[in-house]
């Protein structure tokens, strides 16, 4: 498709062609490519900050240590266990004020071998400002008194 314009420019009586602008992508697909980067934009805009601000990670080597956090940070607490043996880690003393368990452990098998050990998994919020003592005892899972086979204990101290 052509146009054929007649310009007059001082006295000039010449004709110009001019093509009319492609379009990379038809009506429709431009259509849709507008709908599609608004949701990514409102996505991106709606999306908040969902995780911690920072993530201390202690194993059984950090039995017995202090550690520092601020309200917001997140503490995983990975520990070495064999759930197939009816052992298991569970919290005895926490203070849930300063601390608080996001969820319950996790469970991670360290590979594919029937009674093959692994980790269990705790985490921790940070929500307020102290001191929190956390204790934990690997045990087996009976109703009655606990007789741990190891035990695991942490000071956290959360900051403003």
């Amino acid at each position: 498709m052509r146009y054929h314009i007649r310009v007059a420019a001082q006295g000039s009586d010449r004709a110009r062609t001019l093509e009319p602008r492609r379009r990379l992508l038809p009506v429709k697909s431009r259509w849709l490519v507008g709908v599609l980067w608004s949701f990514l934009l409102l996505a991106v805009a709606c999306s908040g900050r969902t995780g911690p601000e920072n993530v201390y990670i202690a194993d059984e080597a950090d039995s017995g240590r202090t550690v520092s956090l601020r309200v917001g940070d997140a503490l995983q607490v990975m520990l070495q266990a064999n759930e197939s043996t009816g052992y298991a880690w569970s919290v005895v003393t926490n203070d849930e004020t300063v601390l608080q368990l996001r969820d319950a452990p996790t469970y991670e098998v360290d590979g594919d071998a029937e009674g093959a050990s692994g980790e269990t998994v705790f985490l921790f919020d940070a929500v307020g400002p102290g001191t929190s003592r956390i204790q934990m005892v690997y045990a087996f899972q009976e109703e009655g008194a606990v007789d741990p086979d190891r035990t695991f204990e942490l000071s956290v101290e959360v900051v403003e």
